[in-house]
This record gives C-alpha cells, sequence and structure tokens, in this order.
C-alpha cells in the first residue's frame, strides 16, 4: 500500500476529508512540528475530531515536522526545504520514528497519508520525509489533489 501526502492549503476541513474518503485513507499522521493552524478545523482538537468524524484515525507526530529554528534561519521557502533535507540526513532517527510508527499503523493493510499545510508537495516538507521514508523501506508514495492554487517554490 503506498504512503499517501495531503496538504490542507486553500481547502475546507470538507473538501479535505472528501479528498481523504475518496482516495480509501484510513489514517492520518499530522507531520506538523505544531498542530496548529489559522484555517478553522484544521488545528489538533478540532482536526482530531472532525477526521474521527468521517471514520479517519489521527495521529500528530511533531518529531517529524520541520523545525521552527529551521523555518527561521531560512530566507525564502526553498531554502528551507534544503535545510529540511540537511536536517533529515543529521538526524536519520526522524526517518526511523516514521517508519516505526507508519509499521505500527499497519502501512502494509491501511492507506496511511502524512499531512501538512501546503498543497502542492514539493513546496512541503512532507514530500521530502515521504522521500526518504520510501527511500529506506522501498515503499511507495503517491500524493493526493495537489492541483488547485499557486506554488511557493518554483524550479
Amino acid at each position: 500500500m503506498p504512503l499517501c501526502t495531503i496538504g490542507y492549503e486553500k481547502r475546507s476541513l470538507g473538501e479535505y476529508l472528501e479528498l481523504l474518503t475518496s482516495s480509501g485513507v484510513e489514517v492520518v499522521v499530522d507531520v506538523r512540528e505544531t498542530a496548529w493552524s489559522h484555517k478553522p478545523g484544521f488545528s489538533k482538537s478540532a482536526f482530531a475530531a472532525g477526521l474521527t468524524s468521517a471514520g479517519i484515525e489521527y495521529v500528530h507526530l511533531p518529531i517529524a515536522g520541520n523545525p521552527k529554528w529551521l523555518r527561521e534561519v531560512a530566507s525564502t521557502h526553498a531554502e528551507c526545504l534544503e535545510w529540511y533535507r540537511w536536517y533529515l540526513r543529521e538526524h536519520p532517527e526522524v526517518v526511523q520514528m516514521l517508519s516505526h510508527v507508519l509499521e505500527d499503523l499497519g502501512i502494509s493493510h491501511r492507506r496511511i497519508a502524512l499531512t501538512c499545510f501546503e498543497r502542492h508537495p514539493s513546496d512541503c516538507h512532507r514530500s521530502i520525509l515521504a522521500d526518504s521514508w520510501a527511500e529506506v523501506s522501498a515503499g511507495e508514495v503517491t500524493h493526493i489533489g495537489p492541483e488547485g492554487c499557486r506554488r511557493l517554490v518554483t524550479a
């Protein structure tokens, strides 16, 4: 079963839940360092409740978040993502922890999605994390609904 990723940028909670359910997602792993959002419905308690009401399990994995100190030292969004790549190389325990959590949640027989804010996976640390997981686990990654808003990082 491939690991999925999805961002909630410019989505309502209803649209987000519809994308998850139509994709067969059973578990959402929130990879924000702090599960807080200005968007209604996406802060930890409300988010978990919304997911639960749709029959989707919620897990917060703050260790997988892009650390605040990295975000603060980066001068651009692209640089922030490069710092996160570096961070994962320096801290392999982050990907190891993600692997353990995914195994415990049943990645072999349940559809699991990593989530964060940015809609486009290549604009978000979650794709770097997912790709790093795929390298060590020989797993597959698929991205749900990346289209629909402007890109934060341009090539």
